[in-house]
């Protein structure tokens, strides 16, 4: 598999699309907007790691960590760990060519309908045994290919001790192994790209170095790329703009050092932003964007959970 990234050099002055993030919003928006035939730039922050390159030692990792705290930041940008050390929560994030997905538990179970009754979702979205809701998992499955562990696999010993607090709670009969996110064979995706089978390395929120697990960089990312989208990584979306009847997206290009110098952010306009983001670079984007004079809601910022 080639690299999908493309360098800054070849960034053009305006899209239809600019997509900010590569995780499960910005990947899967970048290939539908691909498919579209839109012309599409996806901008990450982070850099693209390709399967072989994760870390695969504990001092290795330790290199991958960034810490944002209130008043300092340590580690490099680009990390692929990235926590927020805050007073009130602490969070993890990904950081990179695929976003959080490349350091998830690969977990793929779909919502309990009661989550889809709320009604501060959109009017379409309600009800979990809508028309469009099911359409909408077909196609993530489809992309993801979400899996239980195979029965006829090694044996897990935290999976079989689950089990069996399980059965002595009297729940033996809602116990199963959830779908994950991995191939347990090898085999081609529906991007294109060959993978392999699981190697039980347990490495799966430290990369997968194995071509086993099914991040966006497996399958949502390539599949943008073959249908024309343009990625760039290490450009962190600063704040957003309105001018003239298209956005302004300010972006920084991360380990250069040009805050240093206090060097101008760069820019590229199109007719339609999507901020994916993360929860938090999102709001810290859109935060960002008011105190710069984009009209925007007094709730951004507002009503964080845990979850």
């Amino acid at each position: 598999m080639t690299r999908i990234s493309s360098p800054l050099e070849a960034l053009q002055e305006h899209y239809d699309a600019v997509v900010i993030g590569s995780g499960y919003g910005g990947g899967i928006a970048a290939s539908r907007l691909a498919r579209a035939g839109k012309k599409v730039c996806l901008l990450e922050r982070g850099r693209e790691i390709r399967p072989g390159e994760y870390p695969d030692t504990l001092i290795e990792a330790s290199e991958e960590m960034q810490i944002h705290a209130p008043d300092t930041h340590l580690g490099k940008a680009t990390g692929m760990f990235d926590f927020h050390v805050e007073k009130d929560i602490n969070v993890l994030v990904g950081c990179g060519l695929g976003g959080t997905s490349l350091i998830n538990a690969n977990v793929a179970l779909r919502a309990v309908p009661g989550v889809w009754d709320d009604p501060r979702w959109p009017a379409e979205l309600r009800g979990g045994d809508s028309e469009l809701m099911e359409i909408c998992y077909q196609r993530a499955q489809t992309m993801l290919e979400p899996t239980p562990y195979p029965d006829d696999w090694p044996k897990l010993p935290k999976y079989e001790a689950n089990r069996k607090s399980a059965e002595g709670l009297g729940m033996a009969d809602v116990f199963y192994p959830p779908p994950i996110n991995v191939h347990f064979k090898d085999a081609t995706n529906v991007a294109g790209i060959e993978q392999k089978a699981c190697t039980n390395c347990g490495d799966c929120v430290a990369g997968c170095n194995h071509w086993a697990k099914n991040t966006t960089l497996m399958n949502y990312l390539p599949d943008a790329w073959n249908h024309g989208a343009e990625i760039f990584c290490e450009c962190s979306v600063k704040y957003l703009e309105r001018r003239d009847d298209r956005w302004v997206v300010h972006f920084e290009v991360v380990g250069e050092g040009r805050s240093r110098f206090d060097a101008p952010n760069l820019f590229v306009t199109a007719d339609l932003v999507v901020v994916s983001a993360g929860t938090l670079g999102s709001t810290e984007i859109l935060l960002r964007s008011k105190k710069n004079g984009l009209p925007l809601s007094d709730m951004v910022g507002q009503h964080f959970s845990g979850n």
